[in-house]
């Protein structure tokens, strides 16, 4: 089924050598980085600024984590799909970023198999709406 238009997607990582990466991996015709964000906090102001379809947010940032930035922009932007993309391996942290709405959780080291995968998958059982400026 094809989209009537591209996705947007905002990169959240204070790695800037892992934003390229990022942005390697889903580089396709049909998606749009749109954004990038260093730390948790830009990552909500963009979000709430930009409206991307996918959110791709790192957990270990400054200012604000990622969970709680997720958080954030879930309630910010309930159409934005959120897809976590980090090194945290813990079973808790796993469960505290599905617990806030996320879409998906994966490690950095199994980004370029199982991220276009995860992407697709959140842009096929999205919804897309505005988001809500509070």
């Amino acid at each position: 089924m094809k989209r009537e238009r591209s996705a947007n997607i905002l990169v959240a990582d204070d790695f800037s050598d892992w934003r390229v990466r990022i942005r390697s991996i889903v580089q396709r015709p049909e998606w749009h980085v749109n954004g990038e964000a260093r730390d948790g906090l830009q990552a909500v102001e963009k979000a709430t600024e930009l409206r991307p379809d996918v959110v791709l947010l790192n957990i270990g940032m400054p200012i604000l984590n990622g969970i709680e930035a997720g958080k954030r922009i879930r309630q910010a932007c309930p159409g934005s799909r959120v897809i976590f993309v980090t090194q945290e391996n813990d079973e808790d942290v796993r469960m505290s970023a599905l617990a806030i709405g996320a879409d998906a959780y994966l490690l950095k080291a199994k980004a370029a198999s199982e991220l276009l995968p995860a992407i697709d998958a959140a842009l096929r059982n999205g919804h897309p709406r505005d988001c809500h400026h509070s």
